[in-house]
């Protein structure tokens, strides 16, 4: 037991020391990336707090017992939706830290037992999982806290709580994945539970704004309204889930009934050590020939007739140069056959019905108000196109991996190869952008120069967009990497964002003279535009042809003098 404990804590001080090193190695190069995320996850920290606090302070003050009922519900469904979350999610990152990390050929082929393995993995797999639902939950907890008054007890019972609340899920999601990549491949198992976490987290996006939370940011907020809210969250109550007993605890600790609290952490705690055994156990017994499993090459002799959508694509493009409808059919087929890619347009399709939904509720009774807010519209719709040319394009070049030296040895010229990945995402991009532009318009009664303003912006916008997003992330590539998100969260990739905004504003910002003169023509009578109107429309096409150009220019001159 000594033994393993010691080899244990070695490779604990290996991984401190390899995320030491990722974080103190060209620090002055990730001052930048991290001052902005460290900022954006402090927002974020604040902002949920206050949240709550809101909904906690109000329900809080309701008569008979009502408030007690209802928030004891709200604690209900926040930690039944952490427990289902933790559940997705460990079964998703079991797969990859477990079984395809690149540092596992070397633990397995070291002296080290698969028990010690293991339970280093399974503590790497629980920290990559929960750490977002820390931040998440953390201020939920303490505004709870602050609303009621609660004693120093509660907060020291914070964490004794979290804890094996955190270890349950994960032990389960673990043995889960034990048992699927005991019988089916890794890569194919990754794939389909990527997909299924990604439907169930567009359906909570979905669910959550479909409430209307934002009826509780008024000043003056009915008793009624806030009821009707946290019933809509209503939920069974089993009393055998982990996330009955974690909502018991904190609400038995917050109001001082500690020895009640204690039970239900006595509860959570065990069954902790016992799924934690039982996962140490079966890891004995199947770990590592599922591990050597999802290693294992196979081959198949019948070949598989090419689906009827890329026969048709592919006479669709008949017309292009054998080499630029080659890689547009290649990046086609890699982009549907890899699971972590396209079954990111289920997230993408909730946001783009929370989206117009947002839009068609906006509380707009004027008909100024409906176009003036429709000239925002298309500058928020450019916030979204820029979040998903982030993960999409901006990536789409470091995509290529580290076979990206065949593109590179091949006759392909860089030109041609940066443009034919341009035209792959912008048609798709553009398609969207002007859907959310005209159905939004559609649904402010806008007149028919806002919206054919609004047509032509986004369409200059997505241009500008894509083209930033093709060259700047052919100039900042990251070819070596485990999970594609770390692409777009590079320096590369927040310059990017940086640099989309800026264009999107400028292009709002030029667009306010013209606009104010057809407002105060159409409400006023009055014609007051003159020459600078023209020169306004001149800049935003200038703008746009360079946002779209110039980084193409220098993505390809970066391509020409990249050294693989």
């Amino acid at each position: 037991m000594i033994g393993k404990m010691s080899q244990l804590l070695k490779i604990l001080r290996l991984r401190r020391t390899v995320i030491y090193n990722s974080i103190v190695y060209g620090f002055r190069e990730k001052i930048f990336k991290l001052s902005i995320l460290f900022a954006a996850a402090l927002l974020f920290i604040i902002g949920d707090y206050i949240f709550f606090y809101r909904i906690i302070g109000y329900l809080y003050k309701l008569p008979l017992d009502i408030g007690e009922l209802l928030i004891t519900q709200l604690l209900g469904i926040i930690f039944l939706t952490f427990f289902s979350m933790l559940l997705f999610s460990n079964v998703i990152t079991s797969i990859s830290t477990m079984y395809l990390s690149s540092d596992l050929e070397l633990l397995m082929a070291s002296p080290f037992s698969i028990s010690t393995v293991f339970i280093s993995k399974f503590l790497q797999t629980t920290m990559n999982s929960s750490w977002m639902i820390l931040i998440f939950g953390f201020p939920i907890f303490a505004a709870y806290g602050v609303v009621y008054k609660a004693t120093l007890s509660y907060y020291l019972l914070l964490i004794p709580i979290i804890l094996p609340f955190l270890i349950i899920p994960a032990g389960i999601g673990i043995l889960i994945t034990m048992l699927l990549m005991r019988f089916f491949p890794a890569k194919k198992t990754y794939q389909v539970m990527t997909l299924l976490g990604l439907i169930f987290g567009a359906g909570l996006v979905m669910f959550f704004r479909f409430l209307k939370p934002e009826v509780l940011l008024g000043k003056d907020v009915a008793d009624d309204v806030i009821i009707q809210f946290v019933e809509g969250l209503k939920v069974p109550d089993y009393p055998f889930l982990p996330s009955t007993w974690a909502a018991k605890a904190i609400i038995n600790g917050v109001n001082g009934a500690i020895d009640s609290s204690v039970v239900c952490l006595l509860y959570l705690s065990l069954t902790a050590l016992f799924i934690f055994a039982l996962s140490i156990i079966s890891a004995k017994k199947v770990y590592h020939t599922g591990w050597a499993s999802a290693h294992e090459s196979f081959t198949t002799i019948k070949r598989r007739r090419e689906p009827l959508f890329y026969i048709i694509l592919n006479r669709l493009l008949i017309k292009l140069f054998p080499i630029q409808r080659n890689l547009f059919m290649k990046d086609i087929k890699l982009f549907f056959r890899d699971t972590a890619q396209w079954s990111q347009l289920f997230m993408l399709g909730a946001l783009v019905i929370v989206y117009i939904f947002n839009i068609r509720n906006l509380p707009l009774d004027s008909l100024f108000l409906k176009n003036f807010t429709s000239v925002l519209n298309h500058g928020l719709a450019g916030v979204v196109l820029s979040a998903i040319a982030v993960r999409f394009v901006f990536t789409a070049v470091s995509l290529e991996g580290k076979y990206f030296w065949t593109i590179y040895a091949s006759p392909v010229d860089f030109k041609k190869f940066l443009w034919e990945k341009f035209w792959m995402y912008f048609i798709p991009l553009l398609i969207l952008a002007e859907i959310l532009v005209v159905v939004s318009n559609m649904f402010l009664d806008v007149d028919i120069y806002i919206m054919t303003l609004s047509v032509i912006s986004i369409f200059l916008i997505t241009a500008g967009l894509v083209g930033m997003g093709i060259g700047m992330g052919t100039i900042y590539p990251l070819f070596k990497y485990e999970n594609v998100a770390e692409v777009a969260m590079s320096t590369g990739g927040i310059l990017y964002m940086i640099m989309s905004f800026i264009f999107i504003g400028a292009i709002v910002i030029l667009e306010s003279r013209p606009v104010y003169v057809h407002f105060y023509e159409k409400f006023l009578f009055s014609n007051i535009g003159g020459i600078e109107v023209y020169i306004c429309y001149a800049l935003i096409l200038l703008l746009s042809i360079a946002a779209t150009f110039i980084p193409m220019i220098l993505g390809n001159k970066a391509l020409k003098e990249m050294e693989i």
